[in-house]
């Protein structure tokens, strides 16, 4: 890939100025940095390190682009321009997700199982009572989507004592994992499962693929927790779970739509924790560090690491 014009670099985030400021830090440069693409006029720059979204937006201003490094892990709403402008390059978010979801997901499983929650109510009312507690040692966790995210994910969960099942679209074997399913067996995956962890994107063949039939084979009273993509559950059969029992608690960080509205009711079922898309914010430091890596390789004509195949859908 030949080397880019002089136009300045595009970061259109909301962090953009954040992330400009380490960029600056690294290799000092052209960046012009927008916040949000209504700030955007029409732009020649070639390069742009953004949000999906407003990349999308904003793609009708941006004729000469011809490399786009998401700021997101999903790049999913790209996609579309993608079948537009097949010579557009996009390049994902991959290798620094692992330790703030492990944070996120074992975070909350801690809370949950050492009761964490009850005894700050206990607190508040001055109790002094020892609750029985569900120590998560010798339990099973089937991690939907065995990436560079998913892989991590087992490594901690190994840690606690857990025993981990990949699922895959493959079912090929991955370092460090018991046994990968594929996704096409994946009521045999999760059969008996204490946890149930998503982090798989929105692509045609994830999108409602927990339902009621899967919550169903998971141990009684198991942990959902969705950290992928929203459209990966089905939200009337995860509610129902929870009303029966299925599921003793849900924690849910990606949606449907997001904000979530209102009206919607996993804001008012019990059980169910929520979180407004912050398992993993992508670091300004190690997404300049990504970024300036394939920097050095888009101008050296060399493959850009982590290419969206829009075939695939990441």
């Amino acid at each position: 890939m030949p080397s880019a014009s002089a136009e300045p670099i595009l970061v259109l985030d909301a962090d953009a100025a954040d992330i400009v400021a380490e960029l600056q830090t690294r290799r000092p440069g052209q960046y012009l940095a927008v916040a949000h693409p209504d700030e955007l006029v029409e732009c020649g720059a070639e390069i742009c390190l953004g949000s999906p979204g407003h990349v999308v937006t904003a793609a009708a201003k941006l004729k000469s682009l011809r490399w786009v490094q998401s700021t997101w892990a999903g790049t999913a709403p790209l996609l579309p321009l993608l079948g537009e402008r097949p010579e557009l390059v996009v390049t994902g978010v991959k290798g620094i997700f692992g330790p703030l979801m492990a944070e996120y997901v074992f975070g909350w499983i801690a809370a949950l199982e050492r009761r964490l929650f009850a005894y700050r109510e206990q607190q508040a009312r001055r109790i002094w009572r020892q609750l029985p507690e569900r120590p998560s040692a010798n339990r099973h966790m089937v991690i939907l989507g065995v990436g560079s995210i998913g892989r991590h994910l087992a490594a901690m969960a190994g840690a606690f004592g857990l025993t981990v099942t990949g699922v895959s679209r493959s079912g090929a074997a991955v370092a460090g994992i018991e046994r990968v399913f594929a996704v096409t067996a994946l009521g045999e995956a999760v059969a008996g499962a204490h946890y149930l962890v998503s982090v798989l994107p929105d692509t045609p063949e994830t999108r409602d693929l927990i339902d009621a039939e899967v919550l169903a084979g998971l141990a009684p009273g198991a942990v959902l927790i969705n950290v992928g993509r929203g459209t990966g559950v089905v939200d009337a059969d995860v509610i129902a779970a929870l009303q029966t029992g299925v599921l003793s608690a849900a924690v849910l960080d990606v949606f449907r739509e997001e904000p979530l509205p209102p009206e919607h009711p996993f804001w008012t079922t019990p059980n169910l924790y929520l979180t407004p898309h912050v398992a993993a914010v992508t670091p300004a430091t190690a997404l300049a560090e990504l970024f300036l890596d394939n920097l050095a390789r888009f101008e050296a004509g060399q493959p850009l690491a982590h290419r969206v195949d829009a075939q695939r859908g990441y």
